[in-house]
């Protein structure tokens, strides 16, 4: 298959309301503001703006306009609306003079806390309420062509460490779909993609070994789509095949990486490619996308947002030199920007506060200072 090498911003696509007002925001969204009005919403309030049924989503604080210039472009053919999601906090009120105080003094409530700034999950892909609990006696292989919809249940294996060598939860043939799927604290190796495959609204409770692996020969593209992992201690997923990798509308949070293309396989090599677009990453410690530039490895990443709680300085696109299993460990290269193995520049990326990223780029690939 062939692609360009730059990803246009993929839009989320809302569900269809029952009205033509409702097709301007996602199912169960209260509209804000039309488009090139000034808008006012709580700290960290995730906003769609778009029309007919096609949205962008960032998040956002305090006053704002609702216009193409803050969320990157528009939906062409009408007026796009601002909107946010269920439960979303308004406003702080001016605050009211104090009362006189009572000759009996009246003790203060405490405050409720501020909810915290990490949404949990990428709009519209909120991890369900699970319906029931399956623990599998042994892994469970999804045939080739075939669609398993585990019905938004909890599905454990065994572990739950990330030792290396689990079996997975899920082996999925080439063709093959997994979809309304939790992984839970007994995720074993997650799940395996042997071929071309697709994992549809699948969420991971806590990630062991690796939330899955592309393990697919070349030609063959895993899709990732709509859906959460937390805490990985290293990566998330794991590209072990050739052929390609794209993760969108994701949300990822406590994990050391989202994603490393292998960096020291048995017949290692490449080219491998990434595609990472429309994620929320909260608390990546180290790295959003590894990959070796020896073997021609290329990621593009569009619509990337750190919602980290430290200073600390992810980063985006980290290149390494890979190696063949048995001839040492692969190497550091740098972090880099707009290069022919990085198709990803500093715009791409919002930054919540205090995130930061690291962006001691390098014209082509050098060690990371």
């Amino acid at each position: 298959m062939n692609f360009p090498r730059t990803l246009i911003a993929v839009s989320v696509l809302a569900a269809v309301g029952s009205t033509a007002s409702a097709a301007n925001r996602p199912s169960g969204w209260t509209t804000i503001c039309s488009e090139n009005q000034t808008c006012s919403v709580a700290a960290n309030t995730n906003v769609a703006f778009g029309r007919a049924d096609q949205f962008r989503y960032k998040i956002l604080s305090g006053s704002f306009v609702c216009n193409s210039t803050t969320f990157g472009g528009k939906t062409a053919g009408g007026v796009n609306e601002c909107s946010k999601g269920p439960g979303s906090p308004s406003p702080s009120p001016s605050p009211t003079p104090t009362p006189t105080p009572s000759p009996t003094p009246t003790p203060t409530p405490s405050p409720s806390p501020s909810p915290p700034p990490d949404l949990g999950y990428y709009p519209g892909c909120a991890m369900p309420t699970n319906t029931q609990t399956v623990q599998l006696a042994a892994t469970r292989v999804v045939a080739a062509g075939e669609v398993f919809d585990g019905q938004n249940k909890v599905y454990n294996l065994n572990n739950g460490g990330d030792a290396e060598g689990q079996p997975p939860v899920f082996d999925v043939m080439h063709g093959g779909t997994v979809k309304n799927v939790i992984i839970g604290t007994l995720a074993a190796d997650g799940i395996h993609c042997n071929g071309s495959c697709t994992l549809d609204h699948v969420w991971w409770q806590d990630v062991g070994e690796d939330a899955a692996t592309a393990l697919g020969p070349a030609g063959t593209v895993m899709t990732i789509n709509c859906g959460a992992a937390y805490s990985a201690n290293d990566k998330t997923f794991q590209f072990n095949g050739r052929g390609e990798l794209r993760i969108s509308n994701f949300y990822v949070a406590n994990v050391g990486k989202l994603v490393r293309t292998c960096g020291d396989c048995t017949g290692n090599g490449g080219p491998r490619k990434l595609w990472v677009t429309n994620v929320i990453a909260r608390d990546v410690t180290s790295t959003i996308v590894g990959i070796n530039s020896n073997y021609g490895d290329v990621a593009t990443i569009r619509n990337l947002t750190l919602n980290n709680s430290g200073t600390g300085k992810t980063k985006i696109c980290q290149v390494f030199k890979g190696v063949v299993k048995g001839s040492g460990s692969s190497t550091a290269l740098g972090v880099e920007f707009n290069t022919p193995a990085c198709q990803v520049s500093q715009a791409d990326v919002t930054l919540m506060p205090p995130s930061q990223m690291n962006t001691s780029a390098c014209t082509g690939s050098c060690p990371i200072p």
